[in-house]
C-alpha cells in the first residue's frame, strides 16, 4: 500500500527497515498476583524463552549477558577518552580534600559488606568512584530506562514485570509468515500460568493483524453484498434470465483475478477483497443491454445498435480511468488496475459478443419513456434541491485533507496500541522518537558525522538522545579528551598523595592503592567497539549499528568499499529536531532523519500529488473520448456532470465527517468518476434518442453498485472503508443526478441542438 518508487517516502522505508529493533520481538510478561512476582515469574520467564521456536525467533535475550568481571575498572579505563569538559568539571568537585575523606570512607564502610568483598579490586583500582561519570555516558545507551536485573533475569523495580527480547527472520512484509508468527504467540502464551498475562509487541503482528482482518472484511463485505444483490434481482429482475446476468460479474471476477495471480506473486489479499466492487461494476452493462432489448418497440438488431453505443462509451471511459492506476507508484493499486480493468474488459466483451444470444429482454413492458421531461414546477424544486446539495458539498470539500500519518495505512488493532502503549510506559521507553542515520564506510565515520550533526540539537533535545556517540566518540575527540585528561592530572599532582594521607588515616594499607596510582601515570588508550564487546554491552551496541557486506562497488578515486556502517540514535520527533535537521544540513553531514512526522509529511505530498495527478489525467482522457463520440458542447457537459456531481459529494461526506483521504479514496475518487460518466453517458443518450429502460437501468446498476460498495462500509480495514465511504458517497451524488438533473436540464430538443 506505499509507493515504490524512488521518492523521500519510499527511501525513508527502507532505510527504517534497516534498524534492528524494527525486527526486535518484545514480550512482556505480567505478573497479576504478588504471589507470583518475583522468583515465580523468573522462573516463568525463563521457561517460556527456552521455548520459543529458532524458526521464528532468534537471539532470544531475558537475562544479561555475561559482564566482565572488571566491569567498573574496565570503565575508569575509557574515562580518558571520554574526558569532557563537563566531566573535568564534575571530577574537579571529586577531588577536593574534603570530598576525597568523604569517598574514602565510604569505601572503608563497603569493605565490611559482602558488596566490599566482591568488589575490593574495583576499590583498589578507583577508590574515587571515577568510572562513574563514564557510567553516565552509559546510560546513553539504554533504550529501556526501567530496565532491572532481578532473581537473574531483566524485571521492573517491583517484580511484577519480565522482559524477553528476541530477533525474528520474518520480514514485516511477508504476511504468511507474519500469521504463522502469530499462532507461534498463541502456542506459548497457553504455556503461561494463570495470573501471568503476556504482553508481545513487533511489527509483524501487525502485518498479521492486517492480513486476518482483511480476511474477516472478504467474508463479511462478500456474503453481505451477494445478500443486497439477490434482493435486488429479486425486486426487479424476477425472470429466467438472472443467470446469465449473475453469471456476468462471476466470468468477470475470474478473469480479473486470474491476471492479478499471474501478474503478481504473490497477489495482494487486499486486491480480491474489492470483488464486490467489480461485481457491482459489470452488472451495469448486462442490465442496459437487458432494459434496451425489453422496449421491444424496435427489431433485436437494431436494439443491439443502439444498446452498444452507450455500453462501449461507458465500458472504454470507465477502463481508461482505471487502467490510469497502472502508471501508480503504489503496487496495490497497480494490482486493484488490473484487476478491475481486465474483469471490466472481460465484462464488455461477454456483454457485446456473447451475452445478445441469451438475454432475449425485459419479459415485462418498461417504463414509456425512461427520462421524461419534468414540468416547469418539478423542475425548480429538483434543480432547487441539487443547488442544495451542491452548497452542502462545497461546505465540506473545504475542510477536505489528505491523510498525514503512515501507520493509518493499515488496521491498528486496540490490543496492539494499549500493549505498544504499556509496554513504553512499564519499560520507560520513548515516545514518538525520530531515529537519526548515519551511514560511512567505517565506525568513526559514522560516529563523526552523528556527534557533528547532534551538536546542532537544543540541549533540552539533547539530553534525550539514545545513541552510541557519548559512549564511542570519534577518534578525533577522544584525542582532544585524552590531552585534557592529561592536563588536568598535570594540574593536579597532589590528588595521589591526598589519596594515600587520607587513607592511611582511614586504616588502608600504604600501597593499597597502587593500582589507582598506575592508572593515573599511565598513557590513556583508544576506545573501540572491541573494548565495549569485553566489557559486556555488546547486545546494547548491536540494536544501534548495523555493519553490512554490500555489492562492491568502487567510488570515484579508485577505493574498493567492501563494507557499509549505518549508526542509529534515537531522538524526540519535535518540531525543533525536525528543524534541525534540514536537507541541507543531512547532506552536509551525511545523516538522514525520519521521524513519524516526517513521514506523514512526506505522505500527505505523495496523496496530493497522486490525487491530482490522476483525476486530470482521468478527466481529460474521458473528456476526449466523449467529444471525440458526441461532438457536442452540451452533449459532453451532460455526460460529464453527473461524475463532478458525484466527486462534490464525495469530498463534501469525507470533509464534514473530518476524515482525511487515503491512497484508495484516490481509486475510490476514479471510480465515482468512471461510475458518474456511465451514467451521464447513459442519460445523455436516451435523453437524445428517446432510448427506453434507460431510467430503470440506471436505477437498478445503481442499486448493485451502492450494494457492491456499500459493504465495504462494513469493513474494519482502513483501506477497504475508505473505497466504500468514498464510492457509496459518490454513487449518492450521481445516480440522482442522472435520473433526476439531466433531465430538468435538457431535453430531446435541447440537447441535440
Amino acid at each position: 500500500m506505499l509507493p515504490d518508487t524512488e521518492s523521500r517516502l519510499n527511501s525513508d522505508l527502507d532505510i527504517i527497515q534497516s534498524a534492528p529493533l524494527q525486527r526486535k520481538v518484545i514480550i512482556t510478561l505480567k505478573a497479576e498476583d504478588d504471589d507470583l512476582s518475583g522468583s515465580v515469574l523468573a522462573k516463568t520467564t525463563a521457561l517460556i524463552a527456552e521455548a520459543m521456536n529458532p524458526e521464528f525467533f532468534t537471539d532470544v535475550m531475558y537475562k544479561p549477558e555475561s559482564l566482565n568481571p572488571k566491569f567498573f575498572i574496565a570503565l575508569r579505563d575509557m574515562l580518558p577518552s571520554l574526558f569532557s569538559k563537563e566531566i573535568e568539571q564534575h571530577v574537579g568537585q571529586m577531588i577536593t580534600e574534603e570530598e576525597i575523606a568523604t569517598t574514602l570512607r565510604k569505601q572503608k564502610q563497603r569493605l565490611g559488606t559482602m558488596e566490599g568483598l566482591v568488589l575490593s579490586s574495583t576499590i583498589a583500582a578507583d577508590p574515587l568512584n571515577l568510572h562513574q561519570n563514564a557510567l553516565k555516558n552509559l546510560a546513553a545507551l539504554a533504550y529501556m530506562r526501567n530496565i532491572r536485573v532481578l532473581h537473574g533475569v531483566y524485571m521492573t523495580e517491583d517484580g511484577k514485570h519480565s522482559l524477553i527480547m528476541a530477533s525474528t527472520p520474518v520480514k514485516v512484509t511477508d504476511s504468511k509468515a507474519a500469521v504463522a508468527l502469530e499462532d507461534e504467540f498463541h502456542r506459548l502464551f497457553k504455556m503461561l500460568p494463570t495470573g501471568i498475562t503476556p504482553i508481545a509487541i513487533s511489527a509483524q503482528r501487525y502485518t498479521a493483524a492486517n492480513v486476518l482482518t482483511i480476511k474477516d472484511d472478504i467474508e463479511i463485505t462478500s456474503i453481505f453484498a451477494c445478500i443486497l444483490l439477490f434482493l435486488i434481482a429479486i425486486i426487479f429482475l424476477r425472470t429466467k434470465q438472472l443467470f446469465f446476468l449473475l453469471l456476468l460479474p462471476c466470468l468477470s471476477y475470474c478473469a480479473g483475478a486470474a491476471a492479478v495471480a499471474i501478474g503478481w506473486r504473490p497477489a495482494s489479499a487486499m486486491t480480491f477483497g474489492f470483488g464486490p466492487v467489480l461485481v457491482g461494476m459489470t452488472i451495469d452493462f448486462g442490465l442496459h443491454l437487458y432494459y434496451i432489448l425489453g422496449s421491444n418497440t424496435e427489431s433485436k438488431s437494431e436494439l443491439l445498435k443502439k444498446a452498444s453505443v452507450p455500453i462501449v462509451i461507458s465500458g472504454v471511459t470507465t477502463i481508461a480511468a482505471f487502467a490510469l492506476l497502472m502508471l501508480s507508484p503504489v503496487p496495490g493499486l497497480r494490482q486493484l488496475s488490473a484487476f478491475i480493468t481486465v474483469g471490466l474488459t472481460t465484462a464488455l466483451i461477454l456483454t457485446l459478443f456473447v451475452f445478445p444470444h441469451f438475454i432475449t429482454g425485459c419479459e415485462r413492458p418498461v417504463a414509456s419513456r425512461p427520462l421524461s421531461p419534468s414540468s416547469p414546477l418539478r423542475r425548480v424544486v429538483i434543480l432547487a434541491v441539487a443547488v442544495w446539495f451542491l452548497v452542502i458539498g462545497c461546505f465540506g470539500i473545504s475542510d477536505l485533507h489528505f491523510q498525514d500519518h503512515i501507520r493509518s495505512l493499515g488496521v491498528r488493532p486496540d490490543y496492539l496500541v494499549d500493549g505498544e502503549k504499556m509496554v513504553r510506559k512499564i519499560w520507560g521507553t520513548p515516545e514518538n522518537e525520530a531515529l537519526l542515520f548515519a551511514s560511512g564506510d567505517s565506525v568513526d565515520t559514522v560516529v563523526h558525522n552523528t556527534h557533528e550533526s547532534l551538536a546542532l540539537l537544543p540541549k533540552e533535545d539533547a539530553t534525550s538522545v539514545i545513541g552510541l556517540t557519548p559512549l564511542l566518540p570519534c577518534l578525533d575527540v577522544q584525542k582532544v579528551n585524552q590531552e585534557n585528561w592529561m592536563n588536568f592530572w598535570a594540574m593536579h599532582p597532589d590528588v595521589a598523595t591526598q589519596v594515600q594521607e587520607q587513607g592511611r588515616t582511614l586504616g588502608f594499607a600504604k600501597h593499597a592503592f597502587s593500582p589507582f596510582y598506575d592508572f593515573l601515570k599511565t598513557q590513556p588508550h583508544d576506545i573501540s567497539l572491541q573494548n565495549l564487546r569485553k566489557l559486556g554491552v555488546g547486545s546494547l551496541v548491536d540494536t544501534l549499528l548495523v555493519e553490512r557486506v554490500p555489492s562492491r562497488t568502487t567510488v570515484t578515486d579508485g577505493t574498493d568499499i567492501s563494507r557499509a556502517v549505518t549508526l542509529i540514535s534515537y531522538l524526540p520527533d519535535t518540531i525543533t529536531v525536525n528543524a534541525a535537521f534540514s536537507p541541507k544540513v543531512e547532506e552536509e553531514y551525511g545523516v538522514r532523519l525520519i521521524s513519524g512526522s516526517r513521514l506523514g509529511n512526506e505522505l500527505a505530498k505523495v496523496l496530493t500529488s497522486t490525487f491530482a495527478q490522476f483525476i486530470i489525467y482521468a478527466f481529460f482522457l474521458i473528456i476526449v473520448c466523449i467529444a471525440v463520440i458526441h461532438r457536442s458542447l452540451k452533449q459532453c457537459v451532460s455526460a460529464l456532470l453527473p461524475a463532478c456531481f458525484g466527486l462534490l459529494m464525495m469530498g463534501g461526506v469525507f470533509g464534514l465527517l473530518d476524515r482525511p483521504l487515503s491512497l484508495f479514496s484516490i481509486a475510490g475518487a476514479l471510480l465515482v468518476l468512471g461510475h458518474g460518466v456511465d451514467y451521464g453517458v447513459y442519460a445523455t443518450h436516451a435523453i437524445k434518442n428517446n432510448s427506453l429502460g434507460t431510467s430503470k437501468a440506471i436505477l437498478v446498476s445503481g442499486l448493485t453498485s451502492l450494494a457492491g460498495f456499500g459493504s465495504l462500509l462494513l469493513a474494519d480495514h482502513p483501506a477497504l472503508y475508505d473505497m466504500g465511504l468514498s464510492v457509496f458517497s459518490g454513487l449518492l451524488g450521481a445516480m440522482p443526478c442522472a435520473l433526476f438533473v439531466l433531465p430538468a436540464l435538457f431535453t430531446k430538443d435541447s440537447i441535440s441542438s
